[in-house]
């Protein structure tokens, strides 16, 4: 057998890459430099199920009951020890996708509905199909600059309570996943004023304890179910996750039955073991672990120069917005006498010359303009001469375009034939100095610059050539729609054609 799974895994271990993401445990880096490598080496002895002494994971009464309960002390060290008593926390080894529908589907029943972000995890979309739940959805502010969900206002969701008192539940998505957290304390005491309970994906947020610089969880703002996902942000193994419930406010013998519903009846031991580990790194060396984290961000921060740091309410965390330096690397490498902020791309669809059309896509600043985007008919003969199809197109697209509507990039779908063609029209109109003429070769992925006849190789995994690639993408998709649109019409009318008694009229109709 070939094992191409296991030689992938292999590739990424021995390339040594920078995780900035998960696993948490960075590749078990973390187990190694605090000596906790012993308890994760050769894992395949220690993987079991549930036999005589392993205990039961939807009815601890054993040692996953004990390590739980050693958890739940670790992780709630700061609250009241009353406060700490009405909770309890369960281990979860389908992720926090199961611990969000068992969550909701505990508070929830069918026919209810619950309240929740537009940006959701889909296994609350999930949640709510399996339990026939009505969403009632609260609006997310973008940021426009960088096109980033920052998550729901407070205020919105207080909006959405007092207007759907009906509602069983409220659902939050906190940090979202660009690490915005907004303060919940008020939505979670009205919704409990509205006898509704409050369920918050903290995926992202099992870090949030381990220092006053970090938002606060939302355990500690009296939510009724707090999810967390302890391999993203904590050293856990993949999967493994924890849910934290108040016993009183809800039907537990509901949540544990639909938990057996949802995750496996073969717990995976190694996975409930790592939470262990997790847990005991978190009380021993946590605090540390997060403020050199802290540390090295912002070291990290002043070093990107080039990039557009966008900082969250989480300083573990920063969102980087590449485009900007794509943009600027676009407009060095390639020598551009204007920096590529509007792009218009070009691209020509037919079969054998039949419904033949153009496209036209935009980018602007680096994404998508969908309500800028062009079609166009061909009009030239049905022949599959995509050289005077792109003359054709660059004439009815600029000949009438005002200079200062000129776009930055002219950017072609094709090679040297193509971008020559476009050349031609622009210098016969006498415009070919309003904007830059690209063309972007499918096969290598080479930039060709109008009259330069070696191509510009860009890396793969830079943003620059990315810029390019999903306006030329883009263009090739609305294209493609608008020839199968054309080439349907056709089939339908000629298959009309052979039905005696079928006129003209009837034909429109």
């Amino acid at each position: 057998m070939d094992m191409p799974i296991y030689k992938k895994l292999s590739y990424i271990y021995k390339s040594e890459l920078t995780s900035f993401h998960m696993p948490g445990h960075k590749y078990g880096k973390i187990y190694e430099k605090l000596g906790y490598d012993k308890y994760m080496d050769k894992l395949y002895k220690l993987d079991t199920t549930e036999i005589l002494g392993t205990d039961n994971l939807h009815n601890a009464q054993g040692v996953i009951r004990k390590s739980q309960d050693n958890t739940k002390r670790i992780l709630l060290a700061d609250m009241d020890p009353v406060d700490r008593e009405a909770l309890d926390l369960l281990y979860l080894v389908n992720g926090s996708t199961c611990g969000i529908e068992a969550a909701i589907m505990t508070a929830c029943k069918s026919g209810s509905s619950i309240i929740m972000n537009r940006g959701c995890h889909q296994s609350a979309y999930n949640a709510c199909i399996l339990a026939r739940v009505k969403p009632i959805f609260v609006k997310e502010e973008i940021d426009k600059e960088n096109n980033i969900l920052m998550g729901a206002r407070p205020e919105d969701y207080l909006e959405a309570i007092r207007s759907n008192p009906q509602a069983s539940a409220v659902f939050i998505t906190r940090p979202s996943y660009y690490g915005m957290s907004q303060d919940i304390d008020q939505v979670v005491e009205l919704a409990h004023e509205y006898q509704m309970l409050v369920i918050v994906d903290e995926a992202h947020g099992a870090h949030f304890g381990l220092s006053h610089l970090l938002p606060k969880s939302a355990v500690y703002s009296g939510a009724d179910m707090v999810i967390q996902s302890v391999h993203k942000t904590l050293p856990s193994l993949t999967q493994s996750s924890i849910l934290i419930y108040r016993k009183r406010a809800l039907d537990t013998a509901r949540l544990t039955s639909v938990l057996s519903m949802v995750e496996t009846s073969s717990p995976s031991y190694v996975m409930l073991m790592s939470i262990e580990v997790c847990y005991d790194i978190y009380e021993k060396s946590g605090r540390v672990l997060m403020q050199n984290l802290m540390n090295n961000i912002y070291r990290f921060k002043r070093g990107l120069k080039d990039y557009k740091v966008f900082t969250t309410s989480d300083p573990s965390k920063i969102f980087v917005n590449t485009i900007e330096k794509g943009i600027k690397d676009l407009h060095d490498i390639l020598n551009l006498k204007r920096f590529p902020r509007r792009i218009e791309c070009f691209d020509i669809s037919n079969i054998q010359g039949k419904d033949a059309v153009a496209s036209m896509s935009v980018s602007i600043e680096g994404r998508a303009a969908k309500k800028e985007y062009r079609k166009f008919k061909i009009r030239c003969k049905d022949t599959p001469d995509d050289f005077s199809m792109m003359r054709e197109v660059i004439e009815r697209r600029y000949s009438k375009l005002a200079d200062k509507d000129f776009p930055d990039v002219i950017l072609i779908d094709g090679g040297l034939g193509q971008i020559n063609s476009a050349g031609e029209v622009l210098k016969k109109l006498g415009k070919i100095h309003l904007s830059e003429l690209l063309s972007l070769a499918k096969r290598d992925e080479e930039i060709y610059k109008y009259g330069e006849s070696v191509p510009y190789s860009l890396s793969k995994d830079m943003e620059a050539l990315k810029i390019f690639q999903r306006v030329r993408d883009e263009a090739h998709r609305f294209g493609i729609t608008y020839h199968r649109k054309l080439r349907s019409k056709r089939n339908v009318k000629s298959a009309l054609d052979d039905i005696s008694g079928i006129g003209p009229k009837r034909k429109k109709e």
